[in-house]
């Protein structure tokens, strides 16, 4: 196995923190900002306090679950144990291994993280390798929707698959609800084919979300990317509910967005088709954004 391939086996094995059903792309949203400031020509490690706390703060709290508390200390010090990263002036904190020390700790003894010497050089001499692990990250952590998002924000150069599509669960999803957005209605087509209509996950493909049509929504393509920032999202009752944070100055963005809070989707005609509970129950903890 080249090094090349270790390295990408590694990342695709790192071990992410579990528990029922959370979400938690702390290690990979680490990465990929790591991967891009690397692509920009960063040295080796990153001092924890100046460096990496706030800006990966940020990535959590606009690409991840909402949480009380999002400890972008646990991956950054975690981290060591998959295989590649490694850490400096550890061994000052107070505990030591996977053992998490006081956050504190990490500003007061200058801990900074990074991959090993072996792989930075790997990296710095084979810089599309960046790209394809960033690639591999995104496809495996996050939905096609905001992918894109991610990417350009942090300026990789990435190339989508197909390999992860089921074209049989947008079809499946597209004629349960009458090709028509569920929240909108916008069921534009140039001849026979819809046009940015698309079926989306309710709980991520990527989070084991099968793609059974109980599982799915027809949305237009604003409103899916919209579902899947937790923007919007539905309640108990079908309805669409509007996260706090959604603002906007133009008429547009009242009508698109305020216009629908509290009114129900439109649902399938067969009941069996409709969105499942414990999908719209994953959404709410794991994506939408209250506030």
């Amino acid at each position: 196995m080249t090094r090349d391939h270790t390295l990408k086996h590694a990342i695709s094995k790192i071990t992410l923190w579990r528990k029922g059903d959370q979400r938690a792309p702390h290690k990979p949203l680490l990465l990929l900002y790591v991967l891009s400031q690397y692509r920009q020509g960063h040295s080796r490690l990153f001092n924890y306090g100046p460096e990496i706390r706030e800006q990966l703060l940020d990535l959590l709290n606009r690409y991840g679950p909402q949480r009380r508390d999002q400890r972008p200390d646990m991956p950054f010090w975690r981290l060591k144990g998959d295989g590649f990263w490694e850490l400096q002036n550890a061994d000052l904190c107070s505990t030591s291994g996977t053992r998490q020390p006081p956050r504190a700790e990490l500003i007061e003894h200058n801990v900074s993280g990074g991959f090993d010497a072996g792989n930075f050089a790997l990296l710095t001499k084979k810089p599309n390798l960046i790209d394809t692990l960033a690639n591999q990250l995104l496809e495996t952590h996050f939905p096609a929707s905001i992918q894109n998002d991610i990417a350009d924000e942090l300026g990789f150069d990435i190339q989508y698959t197909l390999s992860q599509r089921d074209p049989k669960f947008r079809q499946m999803v597209l004629r349960a609800y009458n090709y028509q957005c569920a929240i909108c209605g916008f069921n534009m087509r140039h001849d026979n084919a819809p046009i940015a209509l698309e079926a989306a996950h309710i709980r991520w493909k990527q989070h084991h979300g099968p793609c059974e049509v109980p599982n799915g929504l027809a949305l237009c393509a604003i409103h899916h990317k919209a579902f899947d920032r937790g923007s919007i999202g539905l309640n108990e009752n079908m309805r669409i509910v509007i996260s706090e944070a959604v603002n906007g100055t133009s008429a547009v963005v009242q009508q698109l967005f305020w216009d629908y809070a509290e009114k129900v989707i439109t649902l399938p005609q067969s009941k069996s088709n409709y969105p499942n509970e414990k999908f719209i129950e994953w959404h709410q903890t794991e994506v939408f954004k209250k506030a």
